[in-house]
């Protein structure tokens, strides 16, 4: 907030990944970088019997959400 403040509301969110299955929102911060604030993200027990599944990359890092924001780098 005390970055909106300031005049900074560029970012991407708020939306959900879908590795890991949590919601995310990234704030960009004066200097051009990215931090990603998220939550409820998916814990799977080392006793779990999980198997790990191959995603397209076109399918594989949100399920929904804005676009991500075009950048100049």
């Amino acid at each position: 907030m005390q970055m909106a403040d300031q005049g900074f509301h560029a970012g991407w969110g708020l939306g959900r990944h879908v590795l890991g299955s949590n919601y995310f929102h990234y704030v960009r911060d004066p200097w051009g970088s990215y931090s990603e604030y998220s939550a409820a993200m998916d814990y799977i027990p080392c006793d779990t019997d999980w198997t790990a599944r191959q995603h397209k990359p076109e399918n594989g890092f949100f399920l929904w959400g804005r676009n991500r924001p075009r950048t100049s780098r």
